[in-house]
């Protein structure tokens, strides 16, 4: 529905003489108003069947599977998850879930990332502790990033909104934690980290 375009009403501070700014604003009303809005089109002329499926947001949920990057076999015997290791992993960024979206427009995204986490916060004999770091990127572009999380175990959700083109986009999910430390607690045999029941739901809004 077109917008019906009225008498301008501006601050009496805002134009010095609003009489002269209507005089040429209302020669182009007619224009901007095409002749069509509520009061020239028929009662009920609109019905569900006009509007179109995705004409002004997308909203899809997806659920992913665990963290199974770098997974050490050996982990686990000791009570904790089977997961990354200091035996398969040593610092840096990796790659933890990767969503792909179809039929976005211009416009805005709104993406949540809810998961659970596990933090084997040991000291590293550097004056430090353990911690994990997530990361967003929508296609190659870092969306969030988020601060040293030194938890143990928590659920936690993460949130991003951010301008987007039109098309097809892969959203990624990285995950970094703390390299090994130099004391005997930072065995290679322990779960150093882990992401369980990850969930997504994006909400794509354009006009």
């Amino acid at each position: 529905m077109s917008k019906k375009w009225t008498e301008a009403q501006p601050g009496s501070d805002a134009i010095v003489d609003l009489k002269e700014f209507n005089h040429g604003y209302n020669a182009y009303k007619s224009s901007f108003n095409g002749d069509l809005d509520r009061t020239t089109l028929p009662n009920d002329i609109l019905d569900e069947d006009s509007v179109v499926p995705g004409a002004f947001h997308q909203v899809q949920i997806t659920n992913s599977v665990d963290l199974d990057k770098h997974t050490d076999t050996s982990t686990g015997t000791g009570g904790q998850w089977r997961g990354p290791s200091y035996a398969t992993y040593n610092g840096g960024w990796m790659l933890a879930d990767e969503v792909t979206l179809t039929k976005f427009k211009d416009g805005m995204c709104h993406w949540e990332y809810c998961f659970i986490f596990f933090n084997f916060i040991v000291n590293t004999g550097q004056g430090s502790y353990k911690f994990m770091e997530i990361k967003l990127t929508w296609d190659k572009n870092t969306v969030f990033e988020s601060y040293k999380i030194t938890q143990p175990i928590q659920s936690t959700r993460l949130v991003a909104d951010f301008p987007t083109t039109g098309g097809t986009h892969t959203a990624r999910v990285y995950v970094r934690a703390a390299p090994r430390g130099l004391i005997a607690q930072d065995g290679t045999g322990d779960n150093i980290f882990n992401i369980v029941s990850p969930s997504h739901l994006f909400i794509g809004r354009w006009r």
